[in-house]
């Protein structure tokens, strides 16, 4: 009877140790109920919509605080990105690199404006900070 006990204690300590073991870093961090991914979605979908609304010099310095705003959210994913496990870095990465060509366009077609330089500065830093994220 006691070596069942035993027995018994050891398997559970066991399966408890490895399912406890099995991964170090989660795939998905949740910052306000989103996951990364849907973090990095809504990230690059407010941009792409904050930009597209931009055909003047007045909705450009509109524009302005929205996207150092959604700047400053991907610096804090930068941050937090060494906290996912390699396939969710990966993931990451992956949607950064669909996004860039996009972004790249919209900013183009925005800077190419005389209102360009408005964003320039906070557009260049979003870019560098999308390419950390590849």
């Amino acid at each position: 009877m006691k070596t069942r006990h035993i027995v018994s204690t050891i398997l559970l300590l066991a399966v408890f140790t490895l399912m406890t073991g099995c991964s170090s870093k989660p795939h998905e961090l949740e910052r306000g109920g989103l996951s990364a991914g849907d973090l990095m979605t809504s990230l690059l979908d407010r941009t792409m919509t904050t930009l597209g609304g931009v055909t003047s010099r007045i909705s450009a310095e509109e524009a302005l605080p929205a996207l150092e705003g959604i700047n400053e959210e991907f610096e804090r994913l930068i941050d937090t990105k060494g906290d996912l496990s390699e396939q969710g870095q990966a993931d990451l990465g992956d949607q950064a690199a669909k996004a860039m060509p996009g972004l790249k366009d919209n900013w183009r077609r925005v800077n190419m404006q005389t209102y360009g330089d408005i964003l320039r500065p906070v557009m260049d830093d979003m870019i560098g900070n999308l390419t950390k994220l590849l």
